[in-house]
């Protein structure tokens, strides 16, 4: 395939994989427009404006695919990007409610898990697999100590890291970090807006999921431009 007939592919791919995205959030705000994932005492909290997931899942797709394809197989790329759609929600419902379900994260894990094992196995990409598996460890356990500190972080925000970490960490060990870091720049930066802005105080409760979902797509864009 000559050049220019692969970067129309690639083109092409990604004009569809957005195409795609945007179908899928249209699908994903009808879901969580009436709230069906609050509980019985968030029922009464206000409603949250949901047109962005429209646009932000379609934009988060294209760019990871945009992003993983040109180094992986199609089936990683598949995953990344279905990844990416599950980051929305979850940022979606802890912005809502300061909460990121166990009904979503923890069958996350083992179909996380799974994809990767046969990624792994049709692609002989065994070394990835394993540093998928430590790096999910290893930000779990990171995670984990923040919480028993002062940190405001939660325990959906450690099971929430053993995600990224495994899909992280199947690229290498500089988007875990790139990823880890970047996560504490934009939560730093939304909460001193926010301080500053008067919305919260500093005992106030925050959402961190949402910058650490921020952080890893931005730490997976980051490690396609550096490669």
């Amino acid at each position: 395939m000559s050049g220019l007939s692969l970067v129309t592919w690639s083109s092409t791919a990604v004009v569809f994989v957005f195409v795609v995205g945007v179908a899928v959030g249209a699908v994903l705000r009808a879901w969580l427009r009436p709230g069906a994932y609050r509980l019985p005492t968030e029922r009464d909290l206000p409603a949250r404006r949901t047109w962005w997931i429209i646009p932000a899942t379609g934009a988060v797709g294209a760019l990871l695919w945009a992003a993983v394809s040109p180094h992986q197989p199609v089936l990683i790329s598949a995953v990344f990007v279905i990844a990416g759609w599950v980051m929305i929600v979850l940022g979606f419902i802890d912005l809502d409610v300061h909460r990121l379900p166990d009904a979503i994260q923890l069958p996350s894990y083992p179909i996380l898990l799974l994809l990767l094992a046969v990624g792994a196995t049709t692609g002989g990409n065994w070394g990835a697999f394993t540093r998928a598996i430590v790096a999910a460890v290893v930000l779990f356990i990171f995670y984990f100590v923040l919480l028993l500190l002062p940190s405001g972080y939660g325990f959906g925000d450690v099971k929430l890291a053993g995600l990224l970490g495994m899909l992280l960490g199947w690229l290498g060990w500089s988007p875990v970090i790139h990823a880890a870091f970047a996560a504490f720049l934009i939560g730093g930066l939304v909460a001193a807006a926010l301080m500053l802005t008067r919305q919260k105080d500093r005992r106030a409760e925050f959402a961190y999921g949402p910058s650490m979902l921020a952080g890893a797509v931005l730490a997976i864009a980051w490690s396609a431009l550096s490669s």
